[in-house]
């Protein structure tokens, strides 16, 4: 079930795609801190509480982790598809100048496609790189039995392409060729890369796109089409945030062993911290004003 091309591109170079894809993604939810301030103007004592919780709760999903792997990734892993597929009916509804809203049929099966269908790719195959990371993060790892891993890709691919099909017929063409596009990755390229280009060049770019432009300080700039400053803006927010999770992920690389170590052992700390992240984009999505395309 596995496409493994010559060469390693299935092993370490698939890899290799993850690591950067995780790296190139952290920034993006580097200034959810900030964006109570920027929508509902708070005060910096508000906000100071806001991060401590959002802390709190990172340091909790951290120990989760540790304390229960198997439950914690499982719950991760679901948390996760509900955040990439409701990151992909937002941004669609964002573009085309519509409020945000509620799209749960179109969310699961987007998240499903571009989260569930690599790695059931991977956990299908005994062995596969996909197989031995899930095993390092969650200890005792029995695996997923191939027909069933190949049973649920075909579902899961079936209602993208009715998915596609049903956004065409609506005229929704950018939408139903994206879904296109993403089910073609996550068919073709090794899982584990597949995931790192989704979530490095993809998803993590589209989510950076709708924080430059929460920011007000953005409007004039974004109005007249000037993207340097908004970008500058945000690279300066996400600064310091970022520089300090890769610090710790370089502690914890430190006491790796191998990529599969790395991996395994640096992502508890990106679940712990996509928890409160998912939690602060569904609160946006929800608090999206009427007729704003903010």
């Amino acid at each position: 079930m596995e496409v493994v091309a010559p060469g390693g591109w299935g092993g370490t170079g698939a890899a290799a795609v993850l690591v950067a894809g995780l790296l190139l993604g952290l920034p993006h939810g580097a200034v959810d801190h900030l964006v109570p301030a920027w929508r509902f103007g708070w005060p910096p004592t508000r906000l100071a509480l806001f991060g401590a919780g959002y802390a709190g709760l990172a340091a909790g999903a951290y120990l989760a982790f540790t304390t229960a792997p198997a439950p914690a990734l499982l719950l991760f892993v679901l948390v996760s598809a509900w955040h990439f597929g409701s990151g992909e009916t937002a941004f669609a509804d964002l573009r085309a100048g519509r409020p945000v809203r509620p799209r749960p049929v179109a969310s699961l099966v987007l998240g499903g496609l571009v989260l569930l269908v690599p790695l059931l790719r991977g956990l299908g195959t005994p062995g596969s790189d996909t197989a031995t990371l899930a095993a390092a993060v969650a200890p005792g790892w029995g695996g997923v039995p191939t027909g069933a891993a190949t049973a649920s890709v075909a579902v899961l691919t079936g209602a993208a392409g009715v998915l596609a099909v049903s956004l065409a017929r609506r005229h929704r063409w950018m939408e139903a060729g994206e879904t296109v596009l993403v089910g073609t990755v996550v068919l073709l390229v090794p899982p584990l890369a597949a995931f790192g280009v989704y979530f490095g060049a993809w998803h993590s770019v589209r989510h950076v796109a709708r924080v430059v432009a929460e920011d007000p300080a953005n409007g004039a700039d974004l109005v007249a089409g000037r993207l340097a400053a908004p970008l500058r803006r945000f690279a300066l927010a996400a600064g310091v945030p970022t520089a300090a999770v890769l610090v710790a992920l370089a502690a914890l690389w430190s006491w790796a062993d191998g990529w599969r170590g790395l991996v395994a052992t640096d992502l508890p700390l990106l679940a712990a911290l996509t928890l409160p992240h998912v939690l602060v984009v569904a609160w946006v999505d929800r608090t999206q004003r009427p007729g704003s395309t903010r």
